[in-house]
């Protein structure tokens, strides 16, 4: 029984896909560690979306490199988009690296590990973006609950052409999972004390299987697996400004379960800008799509990503992004410094014109807004009873827990004295103080059912 660590880097898919090849791993026998000290076999789960995310990867590998070529027993690997990016390049750069396993691949996981021993060779790269390798997005007979909550993969891949991502290239086209298998793995999960079902797409809005798009699979779930099974919440990322539709806000609207909650892109505030990054939509198209939203949806929260210094951006085009995140009033803000990624258009027709630190710069201001925007909200909150989703012990200060509304605000309070413990029960809080990031609260009870209740 060998020994694994598995080490996961960027997205909530990437960190599924990590969930599912623990699975494939534990159910072939395998241990996995969380201890990379311990483990005979260490696999850098990556992210190809940034440059620094890949030079991340290859710092931890360099830092290894010394026990690898010392340890005959100790292997190294990699799976995920900067495998499959690159993978025969690193092979061929690093002789410290054992093998490479692309986005598709790694079910495989198990039977690549077990050929590099007693004394194997190198697995070498194993790709390809076509197809789906077998039991991937399927529930083990042993399950993978980790807390309350669960990602679930509805469809993997993106058909869009943003001039900017390597996405396409790197997981492929879209491929949507049937309604059934869908459903089928959140029964499993419930069964295994998941509360919240998060479900995942690169584009979810273009799920097709089943009729009804995503909106029907999401009514399709709340008849499937009712209330009484145990899953109390249900969210979806990632939605792009394109494709999302009244249809979808109506259904969260109507569904008491559904998360109001959305996570949508803009990228950036600027025309210009949005035209270069070959979004298919502007500025006024995306406000539009915020106020259905919020139309559709009262007390929604929308979640939102920007990058800022995309070539040719000015001081205009960035001044017209911060007065988006100043006026929008978003939940988050997830910001990116640009960084040219291989075969992208982008790379190829536009010169990596604006400087490091004015890139830096425009990063801390839309950040800093996005502060602003969060410190008034959680003023404004101050006093208000909110439904929390609990989870579990907050990593900062064990002796509280963290939990989070439907609306994604991250609540900390101390653990309620009566009812055992409070893992996966939604509770009634209320909202002492706040920072930017965090509402502090106490208990003041289980919650009710109420739709639409969360926050104000």
């Amino acid at each position: 029984m060998r020994k694994v660590h598995l080490i996961t880097f960027g997205c909530q898919m990437n960190k599924l896909d990590s969930e599912l090849a623990a699975e494939a791993l534990a159910a072939a026998g395998y241990a996995l560690t969380d201890r990379e000290a311990e483990a005979e076999v260490v696999v850098f789960n990556t992210c190809s979306v940034r440059d620094h995310a890949e030079r991340r990867v290859l710092s931890r590998l360099a830092g290894l490199r010394s026990r690898r070529e010392a340890e005959p027993e100790f292997r190294l690997g990699l799976m995920g988009c900067f495998a499959e990016r690159d993978g025969e390049g690193l092979l061929a750069r690093l002789p410290y690296l054992d093998f490479a396993l692309g986005t598709r691949q790694f079910a495989r996981l198990p039977e690549i590990i077990a050929g590099l021993y007693p004394g194997g060779r190198r697995a070498g790269f194993f790709g390809g973006r076509e197809g789906e390798a077998p039991g991937v997005g399927r529930a083990s007979p042993r399950g993978r609950h980790r807390g309350p909550q669960a990602f679930v993969s509805v469809m993997r891949g993106c058909g869009n052409r943003c001039s900017y991502c390597v996405v396409p290239r790197v997981r492929g086209g879209e491929t949507s999972r049937s309604p059934a298998e869908v459903i089928g793995e959140i029964r499993s999960l419930v069964l295994n004390g998941t509360r919240e079902a998060i479900l995942l797409g690169q584009n979810i809005d273009a799920y097709d299987r089943g009729g009804g798009g995503l909106a029907g699979l999401l009514r399709r779930i709340d008849r499937e697996v009712p209330e009484e099974t145990g899953l109390v919440r249900l969210r979806f990322v990632t939605s792009h400004p394109r494709d999302i539709g009244r249809e979808l806000a109506a259904t969260v609207r109507e569904l008491p379960r559904a998360a109001r909650h959305f996570h949508m892109p803009a990228q950036s505030g600027s025309d210009a800008v949005l035209a270069r990054m070959r979004r298919g939509y502007d500025r006024a198209a995306y406000e539009d799509k915020l106020a259905m939203l919020r139309e559709e949806v009262p007390g929604a929260l929308v979640a939102s990503d920007f990058i800022v210094g995309f070539p040719g951006e000015t001081e205009g085009d960035f001044l017209a992004t911060l007065d988006l995140v100043e006026r929008a009033g978003f939940q988050n803000c997830y910001v990116f410094k640009y960084s040219p990624r291989p075969g992208t258009p982008a790379a190829r027709d536009f010169p990596d014109d604006v400087p490091e630190g004015e890139k830096r710069r425009r990063h801390r201001e839309i950040l800093a807004a996005q502060d602003r925007v969060n410190r008034r909200r959680g003023d404004g909150l101050r006093g208000s009873r909110l439904r929390v989703l609990a989870e579990g012990p907050s990593p900062r200060d064990p002796g509280r827990w963290i939990g989070r509304t439907g609306e994604n605000l991250i609540c900390v309070f101390p653990p309620p004295e009566t009812g055992g413990d409070p893992a996966g029960r939604l509770l009634e809080v209320e909202v002492l103080s706040s920072t930017s990031l965090t509402l502090f609260c106490r208990v003041a009870g289980e919650a009710g059912r109420e739709p639409g209740k969360d926050a104000p």
